[in-house]
């Protein structure tokens, strides 16, 4: 369709804010049931280790290293939907393919590299359209409503994917129980498949707003170096190393820790979600109020600083504790005020500490090198839960698991992550 074709009305455009709700909430949906616990035991039940499931589940943060190229085709382009739509129907189609991976009859170290294999092929391929979704959103919410109505997104999304997901833990719970895990998974895989055509209808209806383009391909010297002639940017992307790794450092181990060491069930598992997700919408659309208010900068410090205190909590989830659970539904209850936050306000902080011009070079670029430094920290953790294995490690002279200390490391290294924020960037944003 030409482009002069493309003129959108106030309506077409609350019409696609509406489209990116039901989006996101099958995407949600989508990735809680290939992530965390959920991914953990199928990769268990295909014969993994902890380790190996450490690597897997930080698979999403390498390929996204693809995003330093992605300028290269995006930016030249002002029509971007179609691009978008292949790349996401690419990575959910392969995401629902894993449970074919469980039936082909070969030992399971081929059988769990295949499933890698696919898992990094689907990364791939939405990582490289992810700059695009962002500046495609963007474009369908005016300044000043984003944080109402991001917050209010997030609340939505969140809810949707977290009901869908715990009947679907229910199901693989009691086909579990019967010892027919197989067919339980196969349920679940199905109804991603559902979902995934769901999200791609949903992306397809979507009317698309002609966007600012280069009419010159953005070399690839011009992504490694554009980026780091910006000063203000710089701040910015100092953050998301410290964020990154902080995050990436124990991230892949909080649904193996659930799962492994602390034998919860998915029931159990995905209730502690949905208490999650009940602070999560309270939460939102307070923090969206309040970074209309106070700016992205200050939001982001604060919910930064409060996710610290969830990390530190895990910390104190001892195995065999009767205080355990307790401890779990204060760090879920922490982690839904956070990360309501967190998710818009990282987003759009990014449009803050980045120019218009050629913005999907610092996106591309950030997200590259951000994905390089999480996957370090990701590989670190992942060996350092190989090099102790089951052997406590002592502080205090108390013994505590592996996976509580890079609880304990990513705390800190989030703290570290919220005094930058509130030194360098909320007094930069001001200027």
């Amino acid at each position: 369709m030409p482009v002069d074709q493309l003129k959108t009305t106030e309506k077409d455009l609350e019409r696609n804010r509406l489209l990116g709700i039901l989006e996101g909430a099958s995407a949600r949906t989508i990735a809680n049931l290939t992530t965390g616990a959920y991914m953990v035991g199928l990769l268990k039940y295909m014969g993994a280790s902890d380790t190996f499931c450490g690597y897997v589940l930080s698979i999403p943060v390498f390929a996204a290293i693809i995003q330093v190229f992605s300028p290269m085709i995006l930016e030249s382009l002002k029509l971007r939907k179609k691009i978008i739509v292949i790349g996401c129907m690419l990575h959910r189609v392969l995401l629902s393919m894993l449970i074919f991976v469980t039936f082909i009859p070969m030992n399971p170290g081929i059988r769990l590299m295949i499933a890698a294999i696919l898992m990094f092929v689907s990364y791939l391929a939405v990582s490289f359209v992810n700059p695009a979704v962002s500046n495609m959103y963007i474009s369908f919410v005016p300044q000043n409503i984003r944080g109402k109505y991001f917050g209010t997104r997030e609340s939505y999304i969140l809810i949707a994917a977290t009901l869908l997901t715990l009947v679907l833990g229910k199901v693989l719970d009691i086909y579990t129980d019967a010892g027919r895990e197989g067919t339980g998974y196969i349920i679940v895989y199905c109804f991603i498949f559902i979902m995934t055509a769901l999200n791609i209808s949903f992306f397809a209806m979507m009317k698309e707003v002609p966007l600012s383009h280069t009419s010159e391909r953005v070399k690839l010297s011009e992504i490694f170096t554009l980026p780091l002639k910006n000063r203000k940017f710089i701040f910015y992307f100092i953050m998301l190393i410290i964020w990154n790794f902080a995050i990436q450092i124990a991230s892949a181990y909080f649904g193996v820790y659930l799962k492994s060491d602390l034998s919860m069930s998915y029931t159990v598992i995905t209730t502690l979600s949905l208490i999650n997700a009940v602070i999560y919408i309270l939460s939102a659309r307070i923090w969206g109020r309040f970074a209309d208010r106070n700016g992205w900068s200050i939001t982001t410090m604060i919910t930064i600083g409060i996710l610290s205190i969830c990390h530190f909590t895990w910390f104190f989830a001892f195995k065999g504790s009767p205080a355990a659970i307790i401890i779990l539904i204060l760090s879920h209850i922490l982690s839904g005020m956070a990360w309501s936050g967190i998710n818009v306000a990282l987003f759009n902080l990014q449009f803050d500490f980045t120019p218009d011009e050629k913005r999907t070079v610092y996106i591309g670029f950030s997200a590259a090198i951000s994905g390089v430094i999480g996957y370090i920290a990701a590989i670190f953790g992942a060996q350092l839960v190989g090099l102790f294995g089951e052997k406590p490690v002592m502080i205090f002279g108390v013994a505590y698991d592996i996976k509580q200390v890079l609880f304990l490391a990513s705390s800190i290294l989030l703290a570290v992550c919220a005094t930058y924020i509130g030194t360098f960037m909320h007094s930069r944003k001001r200027k």
